[in-house]
C-alpha cells in the first residue's frame, strides 16, 4: 500500500508540474516550426524594443507562455540532466523540472532587455529525421554581425515543439548543458541540482 501511495504522490508532483509548463497560447497548437519560431523572435523583439519600461519581471511574464508554447522545456530538462535522470524519484523530477523552466525563461528575460536596431531572420524548415526539423535563424546584432541559432523541432502529440537549440548553428545547447549540469548532479543529486540552477537564475537577475 506504502508503494501505491507513493507512486500516485509522485505522479500527481509530475502532473501539477506538466501543468504549470502547459502552453496558454491556443493559436499555437497547431503551429508550423517557421511560425512557432517567428512568434517567440517577435515576443523577444517586443521585450527588447520596450525593456526598460517593462524590467525584468514585465519582461518575464511576456516571455514565459509563447517559450512554454515553443519549447518542449520537459524534454529538454531531460535531455540536459542525462542519465542521472531516471534515478530521480517522481517528486525530485517535478522540482528540477519547475526550476529548470524558471531558468530558461529568466535567460531570455535577462538577456533580451535593450534595443539597439538588433533584427531576427529566420528561413525555411528542413526535415532532420524522425520526425524532426530544422529551423535555421540569425540573429543580427547592431554592428551588423550574424550569429546563426538553429532550432530542432520534433513533432509529438500532434505538435511541434523544440527539443534542442544550436549556438553559432551546430552547438548543441543540450549538450552545453549537460556539460554543465553532470558534476552538480552526480555529486549532490537534484537537490544540488536546484541550487545551482536557483543561483544561476539570481545572477542572470542581477545582470538585468
Amino acid at each position: 500500500m506504502s508503494i501505491l501511495r507513493v507512486s500516485r504522490r509522485q505522479a500527481l508532483v509530475m502532473i501539477g508540474a506538466a501543468a504549470a509548463l502547459r502552453p496558454s497560447l491556443s493559436l499555437a497548437q497547431g503551429a508550423e516550426p517557421v511560425d512557432l519560431v517567428k512568434a517567440f523572435y517577435a515576443t523577444l523583439l517586443d521585450c527588447m524594443q520596450h525593456g526598460a519600461e517593462l524590467g525584468f519581471d514585465g519582461r518575464y511574464q511576456k516571455i514565459e507562455p509563447v517559450l512554454n508554447n515553443t519549447f518542449d522545456v520537459a524534454t529538454m530538462c531531460k535531455i540536459a540532466v542525462g542519465p542521472e535522470w531516471t534515478k530521480m524519484s517522481g517528486e525530485k523530477k517535478g522540482a528540477v523540472l519547475v526550476t529548470f523552466n524558471k531558468y530558461m525563461v529568466t535567460t531570455y528575460a535577462a538577456r533580451f532587455k535593450s534595443f539597439k536596431n538588433q533584427k531576427f531572420e529566420v528561413g525555411e524548415a528542413t526535415p532532420a529525421g524522425d520526425s524532426r526539423t530544422l529551423v535555421e535563424s540569425k540573429l543580427i546584432r547592431s554592428n551588423g554581425e550574424p550569429v546563426a541559432l538553429n532550432y530542432l523541432f520534433r513533432f509529438n502529440q500532434n505538435v511541434w515543439r523544440v527539443i534542442d537549440i544550436y549556438l553559432s548553428g551546430s552547438i548543441s545547447q543540450m549538450a552545453q548543458m549537460r556539460s554543465d549540469f553532470s558534476k552538480v548532479v552526480v555529486d549532490g543529486g537534484p537537490d544540488a541540482l536546484i541550487a545551482s540552477l536557483e543561483q544561476k537564475i539570481e545572477d542572470l537577475k542581477k545582470e538585468a
